[in-house]
């Protein structure tokens, strides 16, 4: 019996032992259900209930319009279109077997390559969470064939989570022209996506959208750009959109939210005087061809860009969005670089145009005054060397007038000989020769000034800085490096009383234009059939005018610290230029205004013992043609710097060109019958 007892008290001990173990389990299994239920409703139950809604209210993206880019005088030159684009929705396109047929199916229809069919398909499957119910963008700018294909094969194979949306395409009002200074636009690249990211994403960039790449779209993307609207849809379970009055209580009070238009950008430059400057290189009727070359034009008072061309360009209608790869190719390959910028990139020994700064230099070192002559054999020996001019036959005696009217070489190189190469480089970067002269356009170079210094550096093997190269430098030759824009700028501060101007593309930044414009006729005389009757088409403006939002009004970056004398002296040299038989630019100066200006010729090669015409040498072997010319010659209002690559002479192959911008910018100006002032800056 004892035993029994004992036996009976073992098993309730045993069945204790398991009551507990399954009491624990049960706890453990109370308190992980528990746990899991205060994760999925408290800690994701806002995320959760978003995921429920969104099987049936869809978020839709309004797009923002871009800002449009108009010219001093307000004519567009860069706007939007409307477009048909082509998004899908992850959730929608079912399983992966089914996402991966269906956009199979579309890449067949827009002529993917697999490559990019391949890319597509793996983002789209990737996608986790509520980002499967956010639309993707895959191809802009359908084609009407496109659409049509898409619609035929929507009623055959439903294609569920694919939809056409509106959109819009940058639109380059005149093609290729000034493509350097607007730049264009194409879709975000992971990378810069992620470096919005890791500075605040402040302009909320999103996958495939656009961004400025270069030129003003680049400079200004934070004013241009906008920000997107969204809307809120009932769709079903496919993705489809549902309509009906009882909707509305599904979408609640926020179903909309407006996109806000980026902001116009208002530039100093004037589309005529730009397609004139850009027909220029290439004008039978002038005399004038080009392969290559850059021009400015440029107010020198205010620093007010007027004209800017780099030959050759680029069409920003062909290179945004999505770029045609033969198109890309072609320019890649373009042995010429049509991608550069020669403006403001294109560094290159200026020729004679730079003995404005050496001629500052001798003057304000006391080194030459303006009355002292150098006589001109035709060379100028320094030891056993024999330093050439241009004209082999000498010019005999030239003080700096003459010097400049005739570009004779030996005076700059006795006047460099002389007071060496400091004050060469010193006045060149009083110049702005050397720095970047702080333009709004992405890849501009500093050109350079050399002195005594930098050829220690890098002529170290050789003995480092030689007397010659002093000589060298002050004809613009040698190391010296200079931009059609600092040329432009520095004979700019020669003309204006010696102030360095910041160079401006922009004038102001504005909101949208949301005014209405309302069109009527306006009888121009009383009587319609006497001569010269009839009406006229005027447009009126009714609502607020749009407001200016970033304003840039003229900036003088420094004073060069000339005497006013000198400045003059140099002033009298280059009016001679033009203005006197004789002169470099006399044949081919303007007939419809007094003008002054340099020419200048820059050899790529090392000249031989024969000078060798342009026709007798090799393209990229043949000298830059340069001229900087300015007019009027008594109040300059335009300075326009020109340089013709490996085309000869400055006198015959840049001047032209200059000329043309020139007659043309009094021409316009005369035409539109506004002051002289109005026209330039708009009262600045």
């Amino acid at each position: 019996m004892m035993r029994s007892l004992a036996s009976g008290v073992k098993g309730v001990k045993h069945l204790h032992r398991r009551l507990v173990y399954v009491g624990a389990v049960v706890v453990l299994t109370a308190i992980g259900l528990g746990g899991r239920l205060y994760y999925l409703q408290i800690v994701r139950g806002d995320e959760f209930a978003t995921l429920g809604r969104a099987n049936f209210i869809k978020r839709v993206e309004i797009p923002h319009t871009r800002g449009m880019v108009l010219d001093r005088k307000l004519d567009v030159m860069v706007d939007n279109r409307p477009t048909l684009n082509l998004e899908v929705t992850p959730h929608f396109l079912g399983s992966t077997d089914e996402a991966t047929a269906t956009l199979r199916q579309v890449a067949d229809i827009l002529g993917w390559s697999d490559l990019e069919r391949d890319e597509i398909t793996k983002d789209i499957i990737s996608k986790r969470g509520l980002r499967r119910f956010r639309p993707i963008l895959v191809h802009r700018d359908l084609s009407p064939t496109a659409v049509e294909e898409i619609e035929n094969q929507r009623g055959i194979f439903r294609l569920d989570g694919v939809e056409l949306r509106s959109g819009q395409r940058r639109q380059y009002m005149f093609g290729d022209r000034a493509a350097h200074v607007l730049g264009y636009v194409n879709e975000i690249d992971p990378r810069s996506l992620e470096r919005a990211k890791l500075r605040g994403n402040q302009l909320d960039y999103q996958s495939r959208d656009l961004i400025g790449r270069a030129g003003i779209e680049h400079q200004h993307e934070r004013h241009l750009r906008g920000a997107d609207g969204s809307e809120k849809v009932v769709v079903d379970a496919k993705g489809r959109r549902n309509t009906g009055a009882y909707m509305a209580g599904l979408l609640g009070d926020e179903k909309r939210h407006d996109a806000t238009p980026g902001n116009d950008v208002i530039l100093t430059l004037d589309a005529d005087l730009q397609a004139t400057a850009e027909r220029a290189f290439n004008n039978p009727e002038a005399g004038t061809s080009a392969r290559a070359g850059a021009l400015v034009a440029l107010d020198p008072n205010t620093g007010a860009v007027l004209a800017l061309v780099s030959l050759p360009g680029y069409d920003p209608n062909a290179v945004g969005d999505a770029m045609r790869p033969e198109y890309k190719s072609e320019l890649d390959q373009n042995p010429l670089k049509p991608w550069v910028n020669r403006t403001i990139s294109g560094q290159y020994a200026p020729g004679s145009t730079f003995k404005i700064v050496t001629a500052l230099a001798a003057l304000s070192t006391g080194t030459f005054s303006p009355q002292d002559e150098v006589f001109c054999p035709g060379y100028y020996r320094l030891g056993r060397r024999a330093w050439r001019c241009h004209k082999d036959s000498g010019h005999g005696a030239v003080n700096l007038k003459e010097a400049l009217k005739v570009s004779c070489d030996t005076y700059f190189y006795a006047a460099a000989d002389k007071m060496g190469i400091e004050p060469i480089a010193d006045m060149a970067r009083r110049l702005g020769i050397g720095d970047r002269s702080g333009v709004a356009l992405r890849g501009e170079k500093p050109g350079l000034a050399p002195d005594k210094a930098f050829h220690d550096r890098v002529e170290k093997k050789t003995g480092g800085y030689q007397r010659g190269m002093a000589l060298n430098t002050s004809i613009g030759q040698g190391a010296v490096l200079a931009t059609p824009l600092q040329l432009a700028l520095a004979y700019g501060a020669v003309l204006n009383g010696g102030r360095l101007m910041r160079p401006r593309l922009t004038r102001e930044v504005r909101e949208a234009d949301h005014r209405v414009v309302t069109w009527r006729l306006k009888p121009t005389t009383t009587d319609p059939t006497t001569s010269g009757g009839g009406n006229e088409i005027i447009s009126e403006y009714s609502g607020e005018p749009p407001q200016i939002t970033v304003d840039y009004p003229p900036e003088t970056t420094k004073t060069i610290g000339v005497a006013p004398e000198h400045l003059q002296a140099v002033r009298e040299g280059l009016l001679a230029v033009a203005q006197e038989r004789g002169g470099t630019a006399y044949w081919r100066r303007s007939k419809l205004v007094s003008m002054g200006g340099k020419t200048g010729t820059a050899p790529v090669v090392r000249l031989g013992t024969r000078r060798l015409k342009s026709n007798e040498m090799e393209y990229f072997e043949r000298d830059h043609a340069w001229f900087v010319g300015y007019a009027p010659a008594d109040a300059p209002e335009i300075v326009v710097a020109v340089v013709n690559e490996h085309s000869g002479h400055g006198g015959s192959q840049a001047e032209p060109i200059a000329v043309q911008v020139i007659d043309a910018f009094f021409s316009i100006k005369q035409a539109r019958g506004k002051s002289a002032r109005d026209w330039r800056d708009r009262s600045r």
